[in-house]
């Protein structure tokens, strides 16, 4: 996949592209990925067309996925070129029309869009997916508006999974994202205590610009070289053993002996087992994470 940050000498060819902020990629939004896909097949160049680390300041604090999760989620797409838009001054001036005419059709020679019914673009978010189709039919692209998936009558959006995420609703959100949340990140170097009690961990930072579920301990699935492995993680600060107030992730995987700092994983969130708490020292503590083992390979079935 292509990843395009710098848009100064941009200049694609017969493009088919998907338009959105894309934070999460659910449901919804695989739709508009499926059908880049298929025009990728008929010989367009498949775009993902969203914004850069900057353009995610618009809306949410916080995003359900880092800047780095975004880059690895479309590459798993299948989608030929993610385009992170700078979001600046001038841009988000634009008028509709000129966002079409300077973006769409200069830049990116575009033949086909793919857009979710409540799309909105141009300056003050004036134009929509009706005012699309219709600039579509006048400089000759093809317009694909998918209206929103909805899931017990109500609609599937990024807003809504944020909101499942921090109330810790992990199995709506699997649904509704069609995999769990999840983190995506290199794993680094803890105190070791893991190793000492008999129960090694990878640690991943947890990025700032990451909305996070509640913290404690979750039944989780590991994704690393095409495996995927059964395990066990806490998301928070370890209280019995630090001082730390920033959050990461500690994952201990079932069964697994290899060494693996420096790589990458994917942590997915299945099921949350029990808030993070303070214990009187180590011996509760390790007693407390074997119950809490053997409760995750249940869940998980393992």
């Amino acid at each position: 996949m292509q990843h395009i940050t710098d848009v100064t000498n941009l200049q694609l060819h017969d493009t088919a592209v998907a338009l959105g902020k894309f934070d999460g990629f659910h449901r919804g939004h695989q739709l508009l990925m499926n059908q880049v896909k298929r025009w990728q097949n008929q010989g367009f160049t498949g775009v993902i067309f969203t914004f850069a680390e900057a353009g995610q300041a618009i809306g949410a604090a916080k995003h359900i996925d880092s800047f780095t999760e975004k880059v690895h989620k479309a590459e798993q797409m299948g989608v030929q070129v993610l385009l992170e838009y700078p979001f600046t001054k001038e841009f988000a001036g634009l008028e509709p029309e000129a966002f079409v005419t300077e973006v769409l059709i200069r830049q990116l020679d575009v033949k086909a869009v793919a857009v979710g019914r409540d799309f909105r673009f141009g300056r003050a978010r004036s134009g929509d997916a009706e005012l699309l189709v219709q600039l579509g039919n006048k400089y000759g692209f093809q317009v694909q508006v998918f209206d929103k998936l909805k899931e017990q009558q109500e609609e599937i959006s990024s807003s809504v999974i944020r909101n499942a995420i921090v109330n810790g609703q992990m199995k709506l959100v699997s649904n509704y994202m069609g995999k769990g949340y999840s983190v995506y990140g290199e794993v680094i170097h803890g105190k070791g205590l893991g190793h000492t009690i008999g129960i090694p961990t990878a640690n991943q930072m947890i990025p700032k610009e990451k909305l996070v579920p509640p913290l404690g301990v979750y039944a989780v699935q590991i994704h690393w070289k095409e495996q995927i492995y059964s395990g066990i993680s806490n998301l928070g600060c370890k209280p019995t053993v630090t001082a730390e107030e920033i959050p990461g992730l500690e994952t201990y995987i079932f069964d697994f002996n290899q060494d693996i700092y420096g790589e990458w994983l994917e942590v997915e969130l299945v099921h949350y087992i029990r808030p993070e708490q303070k214990f009187e020292n180590l011996d509760v503590l390790i007693a407390q994470m074997k119950t809490d083992i053997e409760k995750a390979k249940t869940v998980l079935n393992v």
